[in-house]
């Protein structure tokens, strides 16, 4: 019988062809469930369903994890199980959730914050200026260089010009550019990535002041086609969450708060619904988001840990350089290298792990691989485990639905898992669409049409059916006002006192401090 001492840390890999002695169900519980530092439980062993399977929350969130598996294998359930679970332990989390498909609005009940491209409020002032560029400029490289000299000069000089106009209590509509052009030359404490609000109406009155220029006046190109860009997203109502409250911009600490959870007050997630922001666009959006919780951990020194749990992360990182996708590669490749040593953590979720950026799934300690019936995707999985559970991989065609292989720091040895059972009213908005059912009668009424053509034309979804089921408390979310940061101090319920070792909660006042710390400081 093979004897093992609790308190003893090892870990071993032993190949498949090799297990051929008889392991006690004592052994088992031993190995997988008796932990002592903080676990989730997930499921149940495959070998034997009475031992519940256990993972450690720091170890996987620390280094990172993934989920992966082919599409119909119970990813999306797997995702919102584990977050359920790691919430239920950490009820003051910060975690953000980027959900493309809108599938998880119901998953977490009145403990989610949802946030959908209609009350979602980013605007392009808290974009830097590789994520502006982006967005602003063609996708011919010629003339994308071309304009983002342009944007280098008039973004600087219209923060500036915004900022004269609040400290002297003017309006930059108010003041003649050839009067003040020299002072908005000169160097302040404002450079060109400082988060510091500007209109977007004073980017094109200075595009045109700089055409009006004698010596621009060969070359007026890269102007219109920038004025024209920018024009044209002003218009689309799909980009409406980035040119929202130009007149007079929403704070920093309120913006920051919304989406990670400053101070939580019951809803330790957020999830960020983009199933109605351009598929163009969703880079960026998610570039900003990862690099402002990279800024918002590494200048709160640690005291706010972050979870970013990436969905369908092979649209926005992936392999294909030649795809584009660089500002959002740039910091989600740098918070899987360094996040650790922040507090901040990547959940990486995929149904073709061969098209994800290589870096970043091999530096995620803790992998969760469901059914994956690509040999591809199996190579590229393989090659992210350790040597000595590799030969565990054969068995990952074969999984049912709904199980999964642990592998990594947050378990003891790779186990094969039958995962928990999620209550229906919480499971995702990821079921397969049911032909016979709706084929066997014609659901295409007139009325039911208009409202697809409505929203087909006018780029908005504008189901009353998917409102009406949300959460009530989701539902207010929506059609009450947003309370500021120092309404939601105000109102958040006191946390109780925290273990002698635990480490000290931020209140309201450190969060503004820290904030005023990494968003306001001098560059």
């Amino acid at each position: 019988m093979l004897q093992i001492n609790p308190g003893f840390f090892f870990r071993i890999f032993a190949m498949v062809s090799a297990v051929q002695k008889h392991i006690s169900k004592r052994s088992f519980q031993i190995i997988f469930s008796k932990e002592s530092s903080p676990c989730i439980d997930v499921g149940r062993l495959q070998q034997d369903n009475s031992i519940v399977a256990r993972v450690r929350i720091d170890d996987m969130l620390s280094k990172h994890f993934a989920i992966i598996g082919s599409t119909g294998t119970g990813k999306s359930c797997t995702v919102a199980l584990v977050l359920q679970a790691i919430l239920k332990e950490n009820p003051a989390g910060h975690v953000v959730l980027f959900d493309p498909h809108n599938e998880y609005s119901k998953s977490f009940g009145d403990r989610a914050e949802v946030i959908t491209g209609e009350t979602l409020d980013l605007p392009l002032w808290m974009f830097d200026f590789v994520e502006t560029v982006e967005l602003l400029t063609s996708d011919i490289e010629d003339q994308a260089r071309e304009e983002e000299e342009i944007l280098n000069d008039v973004i600087l000089m219209a923060k500036r010009l915004f900022d004269r106009s609040m400290s002297r209590s003017d309006t930059s509509a108010q003041v003649k550019l050839d009067d003040v052009e020299m002072e908005l030359q000169r160097a302040t404490h404002i450079s060109l990535d400082s988060p510091v609000p500007y209109r977007i109406r004073d980017v094109v009155k200075l595009i045109d002041h700089e055409m009006g220029k004698l010596e621009n006046s060969s070359n007026l190109q890269p102007y219109k086609r920038l004025k024209r860009r920018i024009q044209s997203l002003i218009a689309d109502p799909r980009y409406a969450f980035i040119f929202r409250n130009q007149a007079k911009p929403r704070p920093l600490e309120e913006t920051i708060g919304r989406i990670f959870r400053l101070p939580v007050n019951g809803k330790p997630i957020s999830i960020l619904d983009f199933s109605s922001i351009p598929s163009e666009t969703l880079n960026v959006v998610v570039s900003v988001v990862s690099r402002l919780a990279f800024e918002l951990a590494t200048w709160s020194q640690r005291k706010i840990p972050i979870l970013l749990v990436c969905e369908e992360a092979h649209r926005y990182i992936p392999r294909d350089v030649t795809q584009g996708f660089h500002s959002t590669r740039r910091i989600i490749s740098r918070i899987a290298k360094e996040g650790r040593k922040y507090g901040v953590s990547l959940g990486i979720i995929s149904q073709r792990p061969s098209e994800l950026e290589p870096s970043t799934l091999s530096q995620c300690s803790t992998i969760f691989s469901m059914r994956l019936s690509n040999e591809i995707d199996q190579k590229f999985v393989r090659a992210a485990v350790p040597d000595g559970a590799a030969e565990l991989l054969t068995f990952l065609p074969s999984l049912g639905t709904a199980e999964t292989m642990v592998f990594g720091e947050a378990v003891n040895l790779p186990m094969r898992v039958l995962l928990n059972n999620l209550p229906e009213e919480y499971r995702p908005h990821s079921s397969s669409a049911s032909f016979t059912d709706l084929w066997a009668r014609d659901t295409s009424t007139p009325q039911m049409m208009e409202q697809v053509y409505s929203s087909w034309k006018t780029r908005t979804h504008k189901d009353s059916d998917a409102t009406s089921a949300r959460h009530p408390a989701q539902r207010r979310a929506v059609d009450e006002p947003e309370l500021t940061l120092a309404q939601r101090v105000a109102a958040a319920p006191s946390l109780q006192q925290a273990d002698a070792d635990a480490a000290p909660r931020s209140t309201g006042s450190e969060v503004r401090q820290l904030l005023n710390a990494a968003f306001h400081r001098e560059n």
